[in-house]
C-alpha cells in the first residue's frame, strides 16, 4: 500500500473519520462463491465456511482436533454403543427469536436427505443413524444400526436450522427467508456470485462476534483480490497467489499469514466402465488399468508444479491425510517423477501410441488452478498423449463433475474433522447412496479390499485400532492409484495491518477468526 507523502485533503480527512466511525465493520474478498446459501446443499468448502458464520453444530472441533461442546453440552453412548444421548444447551435462540430445541435437530436431520440437486450431499454424514428422537426440548437420542465411533465427527459438520423453516427450498435460504440459525452472525442480504452481507447476532450464546457487520465480496480473480486489498477496498483476502506473497509481506500496511493445509489436490480418472465420455469408444477406457494410472502419476513433476506455479507454497502429496492428521500412513512413499518408466508402463498396457482426451478443472476455485491443470496436461502430453485442457467456471464445474461428465479432472478434498476417515469414505469408498459412502467418488473407484479396511475403521472405538485400519485403507488406495495425488495446498491469507487473522486447522477462511487489533 502506497504511503502518503503529502498532506491529506479535507475530503480524505473526512473519509478517514468516517472509516473510524465504522471501525467494527469488515469487508472481505473471498476467492470462491458458494453454490447456495442453503447450509445443507453441499459439503464443499466454500459453502461450509460461510455456513459456519450463520449456523451452529451440536459438536465443535478445537485447534487440537478435540471434540468440544457446541449446541450440545454433553453426550454419552450406551453400553452396546448403539444409542447416543445428547444434552442440549439451554437458552439458545434462533435469529427469528424462536428457542432452540431437540425438535430443531430432528427437523435438520430429516431435511438433509430431501435437499434436491446437491452436488456434494450431506446424507453420508447421517447414514449411520437409524432413528433420532426428541425426548424433550433439551434431550436428543440418536440410534445407530451398528456401532458408529465416528458419529461425533460427522455431527460436527451438520448445521442446525430452525424447524420454522418448514418446507423451505434452497432458494429460500438464498433470499434469507429461511436463514434461521444460531450462529455468531445473521444474514442481511445475498447477491449470488457477488456478495454476502452478514450482521452480528447479538443473541449468540457464545463469544460475541468481533464485527457489527461484514460484507463478503466474491472475487474469483486473484489479481483483483490483491489489488482490492492494496487499494483499501477490502480488509482481508484469502487464496493469496504465491507469487504475490513476497511483495505483500514487504508492505508495512499488510500482514500475510501462511499455514499448511490438509486439502489435497488430485486428478480423478473414470474407473467405472469399459468406455468413458471424453475418450474415443474405440480406445476404450485406459484408466481401468492400474499400470495406466501409475504411469499418469509418474508423469507428473509435483516439485516443479509447487516451485514454478505455486512459488514454493504446498507440499507433494501421497495420501489424503498429511503428517499430523489421524490416519496418516508414514510408510507411503511420495510418488516420484519418472516419465521414462511412465512410457514403459503405457506400452505394457497397450497404449504405446497414447490416446486423445480432454482433462477438466475448475477456474478460480483453487490457487492457480488453471495453470496447474495446464501443467498436468503438458506433462501428460510428453508421455505421448494428445491432451486438451478445459477450465470450467466453478459454479457449474462441480455439478458437471458429479454428473460424471468428465473422464479426467482436477479436484480437491480437505480434511476438516482431524482424521482421514471423512476423506476416505467420501472420496474413495465405493459409491453407495444407501450406505452413505462415495458421495465425492465422482470417478467411481471401487475396491472390496479398501472398503473392508475402511469398514473396520468405522467399527473401531479404540483409537489405535481405528488408526491402523485407516492406515491400511490408505495403503490399499495408494497401491491401486485410486486417485492421482498432486499436492497438499498451502494456505495464504492477507489482512490490512490493523486487523488480525488466526488460521484454523481446516484451512477455511472463517470470519470468526478475524479481529481488530
Amino acid at each position: 500500500m502506497t504511503r502518503l507523502t503529502q498532506l491529506m485533503t479535507a475530503t480524505a480527512v473526512a473519509a478517514l473519520c468516517a472509516g473510524s466511525a465504522s471501525a467494527q465493520t469488515l469487508t472481505a474478498g473471498l476467492s470462491a462463491a458458494p453454490s447456495s446459501m442453503d447450509p445443507h446443499f453441499a459439503t464443499t468448502g466454500q459453502n461450509q465456511q460461510l455456513a459456519m458464520n450463520l449456523y451452529d453444530r451440536l459438536v465443535h472441533i478445537d485447534a487440537a482436533g478435540n471434540f468440544t461442546p457446541g449446541l450440545a453440552t454433553e453426550w454419552e453412548v450406551s453400553e452396546d454403543r448403539l444409542t447416543w444421548t445428547f444434552t442440549l444447551r439451554e437458552g439458545v435462540t434462533f435469529t427469528n427469536g424462536s428457542p432452540f430445541t431437540a425438535h430443531d435437530v430432528v427437523y435438520t436431520f430429516e431435511r438433509i436427505p430431501e435437499v434436491p440437486n446437491s452436488p456434494a450431499p450431506f446424507t453420508q454424514r447421517l447414514a449411520a443413524i437409524s432413528s433420532v428422537e426428541a425426548v424433550d426440548d433439551q434431550t436428543l437420542v440418536v440410534t445407530t444400526a451398528e456401532p458408529a465411533p465416528v458419529l461425533i465427527s460427522d455431527l460436527a459438520t451438520i448445521y442446525i436450522v430452525s424447524r420454522d423453516a418448514g418446507d423451505a427450498e434452497s432458494a429460500d435460504f438464498d433470499r434469507g427467508t429461511a436463514a434461521l440459525g444460531t450462529g455468531p452472525y445473521r444474514m442481511v442480504s445475498y447477491s449470488p456470485g457477488e456478495q454476502l452481507v452478514i450482521a452480528r447476532n447479538d443473541d449468540y450464546w457464545g463469544e460475541t462476534a468481533a464485527f457489527e457487520e461484514i460484507t463478503i465480496r466474491f472475487l474469483d480473480n486473484a489479481a483483483t483480490r490483491v489489488a482490492s486489498l492494496q487499494a483499501g477496498e477490502v480488509d482481508f483476502i484469502d487464496a493469496v497467489p504465491p507469487n504475490d506473497l513476497q511483495r505483500l509481506s514487504a508492505d508495512d500496511g499488510i500482514d500475510v499469514i501462511s499455514a499448511p493445509s490438509a486439502r489435497m489436490l488430485y486428478m480423478g480418472v473414470d474407473q467405472l466402465e469399459d468406455t468413458t465420455v471424453q475418450i474415443d469408444p474405440a480406445v476404450g477406457n485406459p484408466f481401468l488399468d492400474v499400470r495406466v494410472r501409475e504411469a499418469l502419476s509418474l508423469g507428473i513433476n509435483r516439485e516443479a508444479i509447487i516451485d514454478r506455479i505455486q512459488f514454493g507454497s504446498g507440499a507433494p502429496a501421497n495420501q489424503f491425510a498429511p503428517e499430523g492428521i489421524f490416519g496418516h500412513n508414514p510408510d507411503l512413499p511420495t510418488p516420484t517423477y519418472d516419465p521414462e518408466r511412465a512410457r514403459e508402463l503405457l506400452a505394457e498396457a497397450g497404449y504405446e501410441d497414447g490416446w486423445s482426451m480432454t482433462i477438466h478443472g475448475p477456474a478460480g476455485r483453487y490457487v492457480n488452478d488453471t495453470d496447474v491443470l495446464l501443467a498436468v496436461g503438458q506433462m501428460w502430453a510428453q508421455l505421448g498423449l494428445d491432451v486438451e485442457v478445459e477450465s470450467v467456471p466453478t459454479n457449474v464445474y462441480f455439478g458437471q463433475a458429479t454428473a460424471r461428465e468428465f473422464s479426467a479432472f482436477m479436484v480437491a478434498f480437505g480434511i476438516t474433522t482431524g482424521e482421514s476417515s471423512l476423506a476416505l469414505r467420501n472420496v474413495l469408498g465405493s459409491f453407495d447412496e444407501d450406505r452413505g459412502w462415495g458421495s465425492n467418488n465422482r470417478f467411481r473407484y471401487s475396491s472390496p479390499e479398501f472398503d473392508a479396511a475402511l469398514g473396520e475403521a468405522f467399527e473401531a472405538f479404540d483409537d489405535a485400532e481405528r488408526e491402523a485400519a485407516l492406515q491400511e485403507a490408505a495403503r490399499i488406495a495408494a497401491e491401486d492409484v485410486a486417485v492421482i495425488p498432486l499436492y497438499w495446498e498451502g494456505n495464504n491469507w492477507a489482512v490490512r495491518a490493523n486487523y488480525s487473522f488466526t488460521p484454523s486447522p481446516d484451512g477455511r477462511s472463517l470470519m470468526t477468526n478475524i479481529s481488530l487489533d
